[in-house]
């Protein structure tokens, strides 16, 4: 089991499914996030994305979203 954790498929879907279930949770709480705030998230490692699953509880705005965002060291491009 733990080879088939280490390998590229399997961390692929496991950051897509953390993304989904966080993007799921963000939509739920303010609505429609906006385009260029999903590109950011998307940019997100899956180590970030479950930060940001886990910050988004404290979050009363989307402002408080696109602070956290800003405070991440996300490329770009």
């Amino acid at each position: 089991m733990s080879d088939l954790k280490n390998t590229r498929c399997y961390q692929e879907i496991r950051h897509e499914v953390i993304l989904n279930t966080v993007m799921r949770l963000l939509k739920h709480r303010f609505g429609e996030i906006n385009q260029d705030l999903q590109v950011k998230i998307n940019k997100l490692s899956v180590e970030d994305v479950e930060n940001l699953g886990l910050a988004l509880l404290d979050f009363t705005s989307v402002n408080d979203l696109v602070i956290w965002l800003n405070n991440q060291n996300i490329a770009e491009g």
